[in-house]
């Protein structure tokens, strides 16, 4: 059956996941035979279930004799049985207004967006946040705070400005941080932040206890700022996974919670997504990151001067309704793409 499923054996495993995501109970025989609409026994149905459980696209849960949709059922339903559903009306009139059709402020408009994705689908919504690599670096100021605390300052060539709080591991002086800025903007201004980036890795790599402190504080400075660059995304309503019952009260929900906190294992995970086009659906243990295993992903990139900037997407339940998130994510995408990419 995983090669060549019969049209009966899909039509009832569509009815089983549409039934278990609509009201979370394991789905017996009898009432599948009953909802599906199909003139079969429900012993019939029962040995069509048999069969799919031995595929490994429905299991029993131990507390019950109805069957629930595996990780691979899930993937089957998604990839061959989902009719998805076009977006609502209000639901597109919300999606313009909050992430707008005029131009706008780059950081309100990413934040606009997970806020819109959450509040839509009552789960966590997130946005990578452009990397800046291909920019092009015209200013760096650098200025302290706190005595081991730096502002870094960063503007490029579009006029973005990015502030990066650094730590330090000693104080350093005004006079030593202009110097150092001086230094960096002489050196980089007009370069490609990735070319940069590049540079200082190799630069402090091989010169690190031969630099001067000035040069090197310089660039350290920018090795954390741009660093910082790498890791940059924006979460929304992760506290609402604490609401799901699908998820509430396991000890898999507080990794993932940290997971989400911490954010690094995540962006490694949206990077990777974006090397794809279109909608993503990542269901359990597919993410390959075992705090989303009890999870599934939806993401969609969005697009910048005809290129992959970022990706977005909701974190949620297996038990989701992917026929109305995948729309909402994808349309949220190009939307995102959209404001961005007007003047400013």
């Amino acid at each position: 059956m995983s090669t060549a499923m019969d049209a009966r054996a899909r039509h009832l495993l569509k009815a089983l996941v549409e039934s278990y995501i609509a009201d979370g109970q394991p789905v017996g025989s009898r009432q599948l035979a009953r909802d599906a609409g199909l003139n079969v026994s429900a012993a019939t149905v029962r040995n069509v279930m048999a069969d799919l459980e031995d595929e490994g696209y429905l299991c029993a849960p131990h507390t019950s004799a109805g069957r629930v949709p595996t990780d691979l059922g899930y993937r089957f339903f998604i990839d061959a049985l989902l009719h998805l559903v076009p977006l609502s009306p209000a639901s597109s009139q919300l999606l313009l207004r909050r992430i707008g059709a005029h131009a706008p402020d780059a950081d309100q408009v990413l934040h606009a967006a997970t806020v819109v994705l959450s509040e839509l689908t009552h789960m966590a919504g997130f946005v990578r946040v452009p990397r800046r690599a291909m920019r092009i670096l015209r200013h760096v100021d650098f200025i302290a705070v706190r005595e081991r605390q730096i502002l870094a300052i960063l503007v490029t060539d579009k006029g973005e400005v990015e502030n990066r709080l650094i730590h330090t591991d000693r104080p350093m002086g005004a006079g030593e941080l202009v110097q150092a800025a001086n230094f960096f903007n002489a050196t980089f201004t007009g370069k490609p932040l990735h070319e940069v980036t590049q540079s200082l890795h190799r630069e402090l790599r091989q010169s690190r206890h031969e630099m001067d402190l000035i040069l090197r504080s310089a660039m350290e400075l920018g090795e954390d700022m741009l660093e910082m660059d790498q890791q940059r995304m924006l979460i929304e309503g992760e506290f609402q996974l604490l609401d799901l019952p699908d998820l509430a009260g396991g000890e898999r929900l507080r990794e993932l919670l940290e997971a989400v906190h911490r954010k690094r294992d995540l962006v490694n995970l949206l990077d990777a997504s974006m090397l794809g086009s279109g909608v993503r659906i990542f269901v359990g243990n597919e993410s390959g990151f075992a705090p989303l295993a009890d999870c599934s992903l939806v993401t969609a990139p969005y697009v910048l001067d005809g290129e992959v900037a970022g990706v977005l997407g909701v974190i949620g339940p297996m038990r989701m309704p992917y026929q109305d998130i995948i729309p909402l994510v994808d349309n949220t995408a190009r939307l995102l793409g959209h404001a961005l990419s007007l003047p400013s």
